[in-house]
């Protein structure tokens, strides 16, 4: 076994990499840029080498500084993890010809299915069904408009050499054509490197399903069963479990054999995942295989037992695996969420800046890049962190999930909590009845805001009541913070849901009150049955709450919801309410740069009419006038890099005279 790994990587997959490392004994090497400096996975390192500025491509992204970096600290291996260049042949091809281990498969093999193009013929000659498609061997428009026409709609516009959704088009017509061509080029040019596009059938009401293989040096293959992955949104992953609530036993083998005759077929070494779209009534084609270490491994882990990381280090050491076909166990549950920056609020745009508040629920298994206290920025994708739970059983799993998000605060930047905590208590995913199209058909259920019990508000009464021993709040009496104190009766002030309320409560005997607002008058009580968890009673019903507070924010979760309430010192003058940001002109909807810009002073356009394209966390945003006018100035160039709400442009009527 080698002795000193450098991670070719950031974020949560480093973190997670140098765990297994500390576990066997190996020494951790992480890289760094400016961006990410002080960060995380710099931290749980043994060591921690910087190698340039924030751009990807300056760092991340860069085979020699990385290689330099492997000289410098001595490692003898090297760990891509996922993303950056994990699938990039002439990095592993590199780091051999200078001496070093790949934890990864062979350059061949990364090379030929790192091509959709290539992978897909293999797949046919060896009898794997594939999805019907376009090679992209013609790069230009009519080429591609012929092979649609072929093909037929809906189809996908696909990158040859990408993955994570990106570089990726739904297209419904003919004349969405162009524009996804050219946008889908743009993007994968981008992450990847290369434009190379290509074109499949779009199965309507598809499941994405994909099995986890490994093989080793000596000619051995095996499986750990399939992972379902049809919870997307915008085709990136937010949900994923293991095993498949769709697979039956027949099915199951059938998909199970067909993976390993794709592992087979290249002589597969190390960790890989061979993905498939399943159709409604059961059929199932070749995606693509991912050669490298899958984002949602932990569920894989959590119901086999097996340390992935582990492995990998076992197999790019020259070891033979040391588990066979049939000792590969499968029991229970598993679930996986992504906790995303993202504003469900703005479409769900990236979001950036401080984590001041970062509590997530105990009982469950977190792989996280980031903690309170750090600062999330604009130069990488905005995964924070996932949640991972078990169960001997989906219904147990999934109620611990509801449980956990429920339980589970990051702030103060926006995040999808909301959207996960709706899929978690959703009766149709509950019922595992969901295709990928699932969470954009029903966002509106989703985000539709759960109520507010009784027992929120009287557990957010007894949170001011009594403040914890920290210091972080003190009695109301000695506050500001919306109390009003006069006779027996204190008054609250709080805005929940964009909402002002005002809660009126007064004492009883020792360690009851009487609480008035508008959902009723209720008799309440509180006592603290651990250091988590307070007992709440509503008219003699107790049950657990569990109470986060930060400055004039409290975050109050019972029987599976959560709620967010804002202290006020008062109610607020009619009228305060906050500004649409999109009355004058328009701004950027989230930090970014300006990747393209569509209009000049004195054009006319119409509402709807797209403005200018921005990029930012890995995505591309087409920015959209909110309504007609002629544009008077804009106040940004290509290239720049612009923050949240920032103008970009104004019309002539808004402008200065």
């Amino acid at each position: 076994m080698f002795r000193k790994v450098l991670i070719a990587n950031r974020g949560e997959i480093a973190c997670r990499i140098i765990q297994t490392c500390r576990r066997l004994g190996l020494i951790s090497v992480a890289v760094y840029s400016e961006a990410d400096r002080g960060s995380l996975h710099t931290l749980l390192a043994d060591e921690a080498w910087p190698i340039g500025p924030a751009a990807p491509a300056e760092s991340y992204l860069s085979i020699d500084r990385l290689l330099e970096a492997a000289r410098q600290s001595g490692a003898d291996a090297v760990h891509p993890g996922y993303g950056f260049l994990s699938e990039q042949a002439d990095f592993a091809r590199r780091l051999e010809e200078a001496g070093l281990v790949f934890v990864g498969p062979r350059p061949e093999t990364i090379a030929l299915m790192g091509s959709k193009r290539e992978a897909k013929a293999l797949m046919a000659q060896k009898g794997i069904p594939v999805v019907p498609g376009y090679d992209g061997t013609g790069t230009d428009l009519a080429a591609f408009e012929q092979a649609a026409a072929r093909i037929g709609f809906p189809l996908l516009v696909k990158a040859v050499f990408g993955g994570g959704g990106r570089g990726m088009r739904l297209v419904r017509n003919p004349g969405e054509l162009a524009d996804a061509l050219a946008g889908a080029r743009r993007e994968a040019e981008s992450s990847f490197g290369d434009g190379a596009l290509l074109l499949e059938r779009y199965i309507e009401h598809p499941r994405h399903i994909e099995v986890q293989i490994l093989g080793d040096q000596h000619g051995h293959q095996i499986h750990l069963f399939e992972r379902e992955c049809t919870l997307q949104r915008r085709y990136q992953k937010v949900w994923e479990e293991a095993p498949s609530s769709l697979v039956g036993t027949s099915a199951r083998a059938e998909l199970l054999e067909a993976a390993l005759q794709a592992a087979r077929a290249v002589d597969y070494r190390g960790a890989g995942t061979v993905e498939f779209v399943v159709g409604p009534e059961g059929d199932f084609y070749f995606l693509e295989m991912n050669t490298r270490l899958q984002v949602e491994h932990p569920v894989t882990e959590t119901v086999t037992g097996l340390d992935l990381v582990a492995l990998q280090f076992e197999i790019a050491a020259g070891r033979p695996l040391p588990i066979r076909q049939e000792e590969v166990r499968c029991e229970g549950h598993a679930i996986e969420v992504r906790l995303y920056a993202e504003d469900p609020a703005r479409g769900f745009l990236p979001t950036a800046g401080p984590i001041d508040c970062f509590t997530l629920a105990p009982d469950l298994r977190v792989d996280q890049g980031f903690r309170a206290g750090d600062r999330l920025g604009t130069d990488y994708d905005a995964l924070i962190a996932k949640l991972i739970v078990g169960g001997p059983d989906r219904a147990a799993a999934l109620s611990r999930m509801r449980e956990a998000l429920a339980r589970s605060w990051v702030g103060p930047l926006p995040t999808n909590l909301t959207l996960l905590a709706g899929l978690a208590a959703h009766p149709t995913v509950a019922l595992g009845r969901v295709d990928t199209g699932f969470i954009a058909d029903r966002l509106d259920e989703l985000l539709a805001p759960q109520p507010v019990l009784p027992h929120h508000w009287a557990a957010l009464v007894w949170s001011l009541l009594h403040p914890p021993g920290d210091g972080s709040s003190r009695p109301p009496w000695q506050s500001s913070d919306g109390f009003r104190v006069g006779g027996l009766a204190i008054r609250l002030f709080v805005e929940h849901g964009g909402e002002d309320r005002t809660l009126v409560v007064r004492p009883l005997e020792a360690g009851a009150w009487r609480l008035e607002c508008d959902e009723g008058n209720y008799r309440v009580e509180g006592r603290i049955r651990d250091a988590e968890t307070v007992m709440i009673g509503v008219e003699g019903e107790f049950h657990p709450v569990h109470l986060l507070r930060a400055d004039d924010r409290i975050h109050i979760a019972c029987r599976g919801i959560a709620q967010v309430f804002t202290l006020r010192t008062g109610p607020r003058a009619e009228g305060s309410g906050g500004a649409d940001s999109f009355t004058a002109g328009c701004v950027s909807p989230f930090p970014g740069r300006i990747l393209e810009i569509r209009v000049k002073p004195g054009a006319q356009v119409v509402a709807g009419e797209a403005l200018m394209v921005l990029e930012g966390m890995k995505i591309e945003y087409t920015v959209k006038a909110q309504r007609a006018g002629r544009i008077g100035s804009l106040l940004c160039t290509v290239g720049e890099a612009v923050a949240m709400d920032q103008p970009l442009l104004v019309f002539e009527e808004d402008s200065p005279p």
